[in-house]
C-alpha cells in the first residue's frame, strides 16, 4: 500500500541536489534509497526485542523477526532485562515447527515429473 510523503525545506532541496548532480533519476528513487540506508542501520534484535516488550509479538515470532533460535532469542531477552514468556502461540508454534519441517523433507524426498 503506497505512503504519501510530503518533503519540504532542507531535505527537498538536498535530494534536488542529489538529482540535479545524477545520483538519482527523480524524488522517489532518491527517498527509496535513503529509506533503505536508514533501515539498515536497526538491527532485527532490536526490533524484535521492542515487538516482543509491547506484546506485539510472541517469542517465535520474534525469535523469526532476529533470526535466530527460540532458546537465543529468550537469552537476549534476559539480557535485556526482559523475562521471556511461554505462552499459548509460542506452544502451538513450537508443535507446527516440526509438521513443516516433515512436510519440506518430504516434498524433497518425491521424484520430481
Amino acid at each position: 500500500m503506497p505512503t504519501t510523503v510530503e518533503i519540504k525545506g532542507e531535505f527537498e532541496i538536498k535530494i534536488k541536489q542529489l538529482i540535479d548532480a545524477g545520483l538519482y533519476g527523480n524524488m522517489a528513487e532518491a527517498v527509496r534509497d535513503a529509506l533503505r540506508h536508514m533501515l539498515r542501520e536497526y538491527d532485527e534484535k532490536e526490533i524484535a526485542v521492542g515487538l516482543y516488550r509491547q506484546g506485539k509479538v510472541s517469542l517465535a515470532k520474534a525469535a523469526a523477526i532476529a533470526g535466530v533460535s527460540i532458546t537465543r532469542m529468550k537469552g537476549i531477552l534476559v539480557e535485556k532485562g526482559i523475562n521471556p514468556r511461554l505462552g499459548v502461540e509460542d506452544v502451538k508454534e513450537l508443535y507446527e515447527v516440526p509438521a513443516i519441517i516433515e512436510g519440506i523433507l518430504d516434498t524433497e524426498k518425491k521424484p520430481k515429473k
